[in-house]
C-alpha cells in the first residue's frame, strides 16, 4: 500500500485527480443527455447519426492541431482554458430548445468544438501526470486514473438514467458546466515546470509532419503506437459490434446476458489496477508487459466469441478485463517517459486519434464482413482478425528482447 500512500501524498496529483473524475463525471453526464434530448425532441435518427459524427469528426481533423498549445504554454493554463471553454459550451447548449433548426445547427457546432478540445485535454491529462508524478508514481497514478474513469463514467450513467426517470434531463448541461468549471479552477492550481529552457528552445518549431516523423523514427514508440492501436481497433472496436450478435447467436437473444456481459470487462479492469497499481512487477520492460497482456486479451476474446455458457462466458469476460488493464496502465506508462516533454501534446493527440479512427473502423470492418459472409461465421471472423494482433504482438516481443 506504500506505493498508493506516496501518490496520495502528492498534493499536486490529488488536485488533478478529483478534476479529471469530475471531467469523466460532468462528460457522461452531457453525452447521454445530449443524444437522448434530441432523440425525444426531433425523432429523427439521422439527426442522432449526425451528432454522432460531431462528437468523432472534428477532433480528428483539428485536435492534433489545437494540441500544440500544450506543448507552447503552461499545462496548467492551458487546461483551465480548454476546460472554461467546455463550460461555456454546455451552458450555452442549456438555453438552447432542441426543437428548431437554428438551434439544432447551434447546438451541433458547440458539439463539434466540444470534440475538438477533447483530444488536448486527454493528451493533457497525461501530461500533467508526468510533471506532477516521479517516475516511480507513474504505474500507480496511472492504475489509480484507470479505476476511477470507470467508476465515474458508470456512476454518470446512472445519474442521468435517474434524472430521464424524473423528466429533466436538460439539468445535466448545468450540473456538466459546473463540474467544468469547478476542474478548472482545480487544474489552474497546479504546479508544473516550464516546458523551454530558454527563448531559443520556444522558437523551434513543432509541426503535425514533425509530430510524425517523431513517432516513426523512434522505433519502440512506433511499436508500441501499432501494436496498442491495432490492439485497440479489432478488441474494443470490435466488441460494440460483436456483442448483440454473440448473444444472438451463442446465448440465444438473452437480453439480460447481454446487459450483464456489457460491463463486465470494466469489472476486471478495476479489479487488476488495484494490484497494478502496487508495483510488484517493476523488473520487466514495460514493452513486454504490453505485448503479453495483448495476447492473452486476445486468446481470451477468441475463447469467449466460441463459447456458448454464460456463467462460463462471464468468467472469460471479467479476465479478459483483467488482462486488458496492464496494456492500458503500463501503455500510458511507456509514452509518458519515453516521449520528449517539448513535443509530447502533439505526439499524445496523434495517437489518440489514431486509435479514434481505427476504433471506429475496426467496428466497420467487422460489421462488414459479417455482413457479407453472414452472422452464423461472426467467431471465425473474429478468431482471424485476432490471430493477426497476436501474431505482431509476438514478433514484437520477439524485436524487443
Amino acid at each position: 500500500m506504500n506505493k498508493y500512500v506516496s501518490v496520495l501524498k502528492n498534493i499536486d496529483f490529488i488536485k488533478y485527480f478529483f478534476s479529471i473524475n469530475f471531467i469523466t463525471l460532468a462528460q457522461s453526464f452531457v453525452s447521454i443527455s445530449i443524444i437522448w434530448l434530441i432523440y425525444e425532441e426531433t425523432k429523427n435518427p439521422l439527426l442522432i447519426a449526425i451528432f454522432g459524427v460531431l462528437t468523432q469528426l472534428p477532433a480528428i481533423v483539428f485536435g492534433p492541431l489545437i494540441s500544440k498549445v500544450l506543448d507552447r504554454f503552461n499545462i496548467g493554463k492551458a487546461m483551465f482554458l480548454f476546460l472554461l471553454l467546455r463550460a461555456g459550451i454546455f451552458l450555452i447548449i442549456f438555453l438552447l430548445p432542441f426543437n428548431d433548426k437554428i438551434s439544432l445547427s447551434i447546438i451541433g457546432l458547440l458539439i463539434g468544438l466540444n470534440s475538438v478540445i477533447g483530444i488536448p485535454l486527454s493528451a493533457g491529462g497525461d501530461i500533467i501526470i508526468k510533471e506532477v508524478c516521479n517516475d516511480e508514481q507513474l504505474v500507480t497514478a496511472n492504475a489509480l486514473m484507470i479505476i476511477f474513469f470507470d467508476i465515474s463514467y458508470i456512476f454518470g450513467s446512472i445519474s442521468v438514467a435517474i434524472m430521464g426517470v424524473l423528466g429533466n434531463n436538460r439539468i445535466a448541461f448545468i450540473i456538466g458546466a459546473v463540474l467544468f468549471f469547478i476542474s478548472a479552477i482545480i487544474i489552474s492550481t497546479i504546479k508544473s515546470d516550464e516546458i523551454f529552457s530558454n527563448s531559443e528552445d520556444r522558437k523551434e518549431k513543432y509541426t503535425i509532419f514533425s509530430s510524425m516523423k517523431y513517432i516513426v523514427k523512434n522505433s519502440e514508440i512506433f511499436l508500441m503506437t501499432i501494436n496498442t492501436t491495432l490492439w485497440n481497433m479489432f478488441t474494443w472496436g470490435s466488441f460494440i459490434v460483436l456483442l448483440p450478435i454473440y448473444v444472438e447467436q451463442n446465448l440465444n437473444n438473452d437480453s439480460v446476458a447481454y446487459g450483464i456481459l456489457n460491463s463486465l470487462q470494466s469489472v476486471g479492469i478495476i479489479l487488476a489496477s488495484l494490484i497494478i497499481g502496487l508495483q510488484f512487477i517493476s523488473k520487466i520492460k514495460l514493452e513486454k508487459l504490453i505485448c503479453l497482456g495483448i495476447i492473452v486479451h486476445c486468446l481470451l476474446l477468441i475463447l469467449f466469441y466460441f463459447s456458448t455458457n454464460i456463467i462460463l462466458s462471464v468468467i472469460i469476460l471479467i479476465t479478459a478485463g483483467i488482462t486488458s488493464a496492464p496494456v492500458l496502465i503500463y501503455k500510458a506508462t511507456f509514452f509518458q517517459r519515453k516521449i520528449s516533454r517539448k513535443i509530447m501534446g502533439q505526439v499524445l493527440s496523434l495517437i489518440l486519434v489514431l486509435g479514434s479512427v481505427l476504433y471506429s473502423l475496426g467496428g466497420v470492418i467487422i460489421a462488414f464482413l459479417i455482413e457479407k459472409l453472414g452472422k452464423e461465421y461472426f467467431s471465425y471472423i473474429n478468431l482471424y482478425s485476432l490471430i493477426i494482433i497476436i501474431v505482431i504482438s509476438l514478433m514484437s516481443l520477439k524485436k524487443i528482447s
